[in-house]
């Protein structure tokens, strides 16, 4: 690269961060941006496909009327940072955004906002105080907290102008550090998830779809000998588990269309009990959903009424036992469930969230 074209480029760049600069610095002294017009370049990954809770945060606030950049990080790989640590989605450690790939996208779409999702996703310290000085706010959103927060959320969290985690407790704690942190309300997408026609090789009394984690192994050691469970998901078998592997997409609405009662346990892998967006998709898919009763869960739902609660697993048999000779009352149960969780939408969510963000004079986030 010749002279000229060095410094064609850093003209560009100038122009670029001198746009952005006026349109989040200037053009608020007189003009607050609205949720129509907000700019949000959104970072994140969806290896699950359109239904991950990622892409579905990502098509609600599209739908909340936001004008959206998609930057998918699995097909963006040399734009993330493990500093020598295999990519593990931020479970053992940070992820860095490299300057040099995600800066250019970013000034060229000149955003209001950056969402990280997920994936312990940040920018550096210096890069984000830099995007800062541009007037671009950076949004973080953490879904696998508390088990990640001592190895890579309190790593990163300062980095940020707003913080959302799925955990109440770690929420508080990021709040008494000084971190502007709330926890994010649970949601789910209706144009994803919803009753479909049963398949005959999805059919089912019980169906879990999740990983091995030791909290639930015995539990479903004892449904698949009581009734007919189908089990999906990660290293099953190396507890004696028949596994039938991995469901995604429109197998996932068949499978879960196709089972009498679907089982959604409520601790993460390190064992605290959080509220699991499994809740919300499943019920929306139509499904009859049995989980865990705790504190945090009638924040939503009424056990009951919109689904079926329990306490330990002999309790969890009796009343698998009791919906399934009672279609009926299932039936009921299911239709309420449904109902109730289409309420919580991630548009919906997005929809009283970005006010709160833009609320106040000079582009000041503001929340309560």
């Amino acid at each position: 690269m010749n002279i000229l074209q060095k410094l064609n480029n850093r003209l560009k760049i100038s122009l670029a961060c001198l746009a952005v600069f006026l349109q989040n610095r200037l053009i608020p002294l007189f003009k607050t941006p609205q949720p129509d017009t907000l700019r949000v370049f959104y970072i994140g990954g969806y290896w699950r496909g359109a239904n991950d809770i990622v892409a579905q945060m990502l098509h609600g606030l599209q739908k909340a009327g936001a004008i959206v950049y998609e930057f998918n990080t699995d097909q963006n790989s040399p734009a993330m940072d493990t500093e020598g640590r295999p990519y593990d989605r931020g479970t053992n450690g940070p992820v860095w955004l490299v300057k040099e790939f995600i800066f250019p996208p970013i000034l060229q779409f000149r955003p209001h906002l950056i969402i990280c999702n997920a994936g312990g996703l940040s920018f550096r310290p210096q890069d984000a105080d830099f995007l800062r000085i541009l007037g671009v706010k950076i949004l973080g959103i953490v879904l696998s907290e508390p088990d990640v927060y001592v190895c890579t959320t309190s790593k990163i969290v300062k980095n940020f102008d707003i913080f959302f985690t799925n955990d109440k407790n770690t929420a508080e704690l990021h709040r008494k550090n000084g971190i502007r942190c709330y926890q994010l309300p649970m949601s789910t997408d209706d144009t994803y998830f919803y009753p479909v026609a049963p398949k005959s090789e999805y059919e089912c009394e019980v169906l879990h779809l999740g990983a091995a984690h030791a909290d639930r192994v015995e539990a479903v050691r004892v449904l698949t000998k009581e009734f007919n469970t189908h089990v999906y998901g990660e290293a099953w078998e190396k507890h004696g588990i028949e596994n039938r592997g991995f469901v995604f997409g429109d197998e996932t609405l068949a499978a879960l269309s196709s089972a009498k009662v679907v089982v959604v346990f409520s601790r993460t892998p390190a064992g605290h009990q959080i509220i699991k967006p499994q809740l919300f998709n499943f019920l929306s898919a139509g499904c009859l959903v049995a989980t865990e009763v705790f504190p945090d869960l009638f924040q939503y739902f009424e056990p009951g009424k919109d689904l079926i609660g329990f306490n330990g697993i002999d309790d969890l048999q009796e009343k698998i036992k009791y919906y399934l000779n009672h279609p009926a009352q299932a039936d009921k149960l299911r239709k309420a469930g449904r109902q109730k969780a289409n309420q919580y939408t991630w548009d919906k969510v997005w929809s009283r969230l970005i006010p709160a963000i833009i609320k106040v004079k000079g582009w000041k986030t503001d929340f309560k």
